[in-house]
């Protein structure tokens, strides 16, 4: 095959990742639910169930990838979630947004392992030590959240009209990365079965994959670094409210939050290599927990901002932790693995979410003490292994 056939499917795979991984109708979503009778701890269930989805098929559908195509499950991904957006756009009840949320949650299972394991079989085309798929993983970081400020701008605009309509658009990038899914090329060893048993190759699989000690506390350090930012986001809009932001401008709240998340990718990118691995994963966590410290006692129209810092510091954990896993795992199982590393975090998520919603139901601001309650002793532990494996 042709280097440019490489290279033009690496560029199609960047635009696909970015274009997923942008929602227009991401700052009205909490006023949404609102609308039709939901309120935060409902909030937190659904997001829950979206989880148990994304979850129940997360390995399943990493080791499909592996075994036949990555290219097709990215494919079928994209499509699905796009007509879970569509039905999101329609929904009039708390059934109906789990509904949504489900079909989306199934979906994003079959798209977010093969993702990663097509561009770690690209960029091992070009460089075998690594350093372009660490390239690769902070541009796209930065892109990410470039991309996300442009369309919550527009989906803000579309919602002054019609929320359903900025709901509604939010399909348009899956469709688009549906149809870049099938352009790009297949590419990356396939894993071959080891028992005639599907689900017991899959348990194998995972069982080898947790075996290894290093991988296994980097998989739990991801999970971490994902999770302690994610557990806010729906509580950004009502934190901002509290504050005395007006409803008008909390949009350019958000995009403040994304264009903070660039910025981390920036950072990351020159400088966390000069980092052992622990120091890349505790440095941006301890900004999370002190800029939340900071909220918790204080919340006003000048702390808020101090929110930024969770953007900072998820642009930089997004840039570095998977990339370690990837590097670490074997080439035959790339979607297994960061299927694997998807699971854990969202078995992480599925209580401390629902955990959150219910504190925010009595005060939007124990969102943040529940946070740093939880994820504090979790990021030392997380660090202190990756210390002591280091060492060794």
């Amino acid at each position: 095959m042709p280097m440019t056939s490489y290279t033009t499917s690496l560029r199609l795979l960047r635009v696909e990742i970015v274009a997923t991984n942008t929602l227009a109708s991401i700052s009205i979503m909490v006023p949404f639910y609102h609308s039709i009778g939901m309120d935060q701890s409902q909030i937190g269930l659904s997001q829950a169930l979206f989880t148990v989805a994304l979850l129940t098929l997360n390995i399943p559908t990493g080791w499909i990838a592996d075994r036949f195509s990555r290219k097709f499950c990215n494919a079928f991904g994209d499509s699905g979630a796009a007509l879970g957006f569509i039905f999101y756009s329609q929904a009039h009840s708390f059934r109906d947004v789990i509904i949504a949320e489900i079909i989306i949650g199934i979906s994003l299972a079959f798209s977010h392992g093969s993702d990663g394991a097509l561009l770690y079989a690209y960029c091992q085309r070009f460089d075998s030590t690594g350093r372009r798929l660490r390239s690769e993983n902070a541009m796209l970081t930065i892109y990410k959240p470039l991309a996300q400020i442009i369309v919550v701008l527009i989906g803000g605009a579309v919602a002054a009209v019609s929320p359903r309509t900025a709901i509604l658009i939010s399909a348009g990038p899956y469709v688009f990365g549906g149809i870049l899914s099938l352009i790009i090329r297949e590419d990356g060893e396939r894993f071959v079965s080891i028992h005639r048993n599907p689900f017991r190759d899959m348990t194998h699989l995972t069982m080898v994959s947790l075996r290894d000690e290093r991988l296994r506390w980097l998989i739990a350090a991801h999970a971490v670094g994902q999770k302690i930012t994610h557990v806010m986001i729906w509580a950004l809009t009502p934190l901002m409210l509290t504050a005395g932001v007006p409803l008008k401008i909390v949009a350019i709240g958000w995009a403040l939050n994304a264009a903070m998340v660039a910025i981390g990718g920036v950072i990351a990118r020159k400088w966390s290599m000069r980092l052992c691995e622990w120091k890349r994963f505790m440095w941006p966590n301890i900004v999370v927990l002190s800029a939340l410290s900071v909220m918790s006692i204080h919340l006003s129209l000048i702390t808020i901002w101090l929110y930024a810092g969770l953007g900072l510091a998820q642009g930089w954990l997004g840039s570095i932790t998977m990339p370690m896993i990837q590097l670490h795992a074997p080439s035959t199982t790339q979607a297994s693995v960061g299927s694997l590393a998807g699971s854990v975090s969202q078995l992480l998520y599925i209580p401390l979410v629902w955990i959150v919603g219910l504190v925010g139901v009595l005060d939007i601001r124990l969102t943040m003490v529940a946070t740093i309650l939880i994820f504090s002793p979790m990021v030392f532990i997380a660090s202190r292994r990756l210390y002591t494996l280091e060492s060794k």
